[in-house]
């Protein structure tokens, strides 16, 4: 099965292609408020890479959530579209899944923290094992205080990843001292993760429809709290 992988729900716009049980290519470009235009060129970079057409995909993977609403929309919208057209089962894939994916075989306690609007991270909590971590708890929006308690009441050391980590990486030090230690800094979302990911999904029956697809946003993006604001009375 040929899958194409969307990673966009954070700053990294990534796209992968997995098939065969190997990543076949990858492209992905830093930045914030580029993944509009910069999307479906990376789609099709990655095809011409690996020498394939849109009519060979068997699947398309997109992370799903939390992360940041804008770019979760353009990510899940593309998906939609293309499974639509191809006539494709999709699968979509929780984002903080894909950062801890990687370090699946990682020992004690996986962490992941991306960041969230009013001093918060949307975080989830993991077991590592294989073929994928188990989530213990989350995801769920929290504050950093929070966030330092919970990870306080774990009482063994916790390896924490993603986009957040370089924002609050002094405050869990300070706190949680040797208690914490931190993934590389390269290690963030990818495309090819979400591809690989989404062809497991895919093969064990996971997959859906294009328009059973939805966001996990954790809570209401800004745009709609404000309209509610406006309209209730």
């Amino acid at each position: 099965m040929l899958v194409l992988g969307i990673e966009t729900s954070g700053p990294f716009c990534s796209v992968g292609l997995f098939g065969g049980d190997k990543v076949l290519a990858e492209r992905t470009v830093w930045g914030q408020k580029i993944h509009s235009v910069r999307l479906i060129p990376l789609i099709e970079g990655v095809l011409q890479d690996a020498g394939r057409e849109p009519k060979d995909l068997e699947g398309i993977a997109v992370s799903s959530g939390p992360g940041s609403f804008t770019g979760l929309r353009i990510g899940l919208t593309t998906a939609k579209s293309l499974a639509h057209a191809l006539d494709l089962p999709v699968a979509g894939v929780p984002s903080l899944d894909v950062l801890v994916y990687p370090l699946r075989n990682s020992a004690g306690l996986l962490c992941a923290i991306v960041p969230a609007r009013k001093d918060e991270v949307y975080a989830g909590v993991y077991d590592p094992g294989n073929p994928e971590p188990h989530c213990l708890h989350g995801p769920v929006a929290l504050e950093t205080a929070t966030l330092v308690e919970t990870a306080r009441r774990l009482n063994e050391p916790v390896l924490f990843v993603g986009e957040a980590v370089g924002i609050y990486r002094e405050l869990l030090e300070k706190e949680l001292g040797d208690q914490v230690r931190f993934a590389p800094a390269s290690l963030q979302s990818r495309g090819a993760v979400v591809a690989e990911m989404g062809y497991t999904r895919l093969v064990d029956g996971r997959g859906m429809t294009a328009f059973a697809l939805q966001p996990e946003y954790i809570r209401p993006p800004a745009a709609e709290v404000l309209w509610q604001a406006r309209n209730v009375r």
